[in-house]
């Protein structure tokens, strides 16, 4: 693959020294290669080595739910930023990012045309897209949240990746959808962009709204992984994050219910293509299991320390900061 073919598409908010980094490595590992930067209007962008800029008017946010001390919930931001960042792209492959990711190298280009079987009754692409194993949640797992890959990063076509972010936007309606309980977003970010991805291309989608886990989207979701995307760890992926919300050390529960790279394999063997070998040792889901641990113990430190709050982000506040305390890299 010729690397003048690829454009880079950073969307996100700018934090000046970081995306200057992510940008300098772009150069490094694709010297040759487009680097466009989609961001908000307000954005300080000034002395970035970006060949592109595309400025967009923010869309806004929703809480995720009605209750005091919720986290927002960035889907229209995403959308509105990817789908004007990817009219600018004129190479017939692009790798989107988030603004707070890095690069770290191109041996990723490797799994492109790794696992080239599908079901074509299950495709949504001309060609598979990779994306990160973190955040593509397991719907047989704790969570049942189906429909659910990763959108931190992929690499792909062009096109493809357009036809993914051809979505609507997440409406007031949809974001404060009746689930029986209580008043929640109908999706997570992810799941409302793939779910509508595939019903805008004619598919017929078993999710009613975010933990609907029954049966037949459980299976449908296993089928559409397995035809349209190949997961990647961080590493596989050459992407490192600056946040510790994505260290496996500092929160292995997030990715307790995320495929690894392996247990993909085994959807790719199950579903497609049974001549496909998964490796029998799965090193990703032993460090998952190693970190938990840890992890369990200091999390229950920031239970008990962040009783006396009554507010709901006071106590996700201290809790984060116990856990990133004590098991933060050093």
């Amino acid at each position: 693959m010729d690397t003048k073919e690829i454009t880079f598409l950073f969307q996100g908010v700018v934090d000046k020294p970081l995306v200057r980094d992510s940008f300098a490595a772009v150069r490094r590992y694709f010297p040759a290669s487009r680097i466009i930067l989609s961001t908000w209007t307000t954005a300080d962008v000034e002395g970035l080595d970006y060949d592109e800029l595309v400025l967009c008017e923010d869309p806004g946010f929703f809480y995720y739910s009605d209750q005091p001390g919720e986290k927002a919930n960035n889907v229209n931001r995403q959308i509105v930023g990817n789908r004007a960042g990817l009219e600018r792209v004129e190479t017939p492959f692009c790798f989107r990012m988030r603004t707070d990711f890095m690069l770290t190298g191109n041996d990723f280009l490797s799994f492109f045309d790794a696992f080239p079987k599908r079901d074509e009754a299950y495709a949504l692409f001309s060609h598979k897209l990779l994306a990160c194993s973190y955040f593509s949640r397991n719907p047989r797992s704790r969570l049942h949240f189906p429909f659910h890959p990763s959108d931190l990063a992929f690499f792909g076509l062009t096109d493809d990746i357009r036809r993914l972010y051809d979505v609507p936007l997440m409406t007031e309606e949809e974001a404060l959808w009746d689930t029986g309980s209580r008043r929640y977003n109908r999706y997570t970010p992810e799941q409302h962009i793939f779910v509508n991805a595939l019903r805008r291309s004619g598919h017929v989608v078993p999710c009613t709204c975010y933990n609907d886990g029954n049966e037949a989207a459980a299976s449908a979701t296993e089928r559409y992984f397995a035809s349209n995307f190949v997961f990647l760890s961080f590493d596989q992926f050459n992407i490192k994050p600056s946040k510790p919300t994505f260290f496996m050390k500092v929160h292995p529960n997030s990715f307790m219910t995320c495929y690894t790279h392996n247990e993909w394999i085994e959807l790719y063997r199950d579903h497609v293509d049974p001549r496909a070998v998964v490796p029998a040792h799965d090193g990703e889901r032993e460090m998952i299991d190693r970190y938990y641990r840890p992890y369990k113990v200091c999390r229950l430190i920031g239970n008990m320390i962040s009783l006396p709050f009554k507010s709901k982000a006071k106590r996700r506040a201290i809790r984060t900061g116990v856990l990133e305390f004590f098991l933060m890299p050093r």
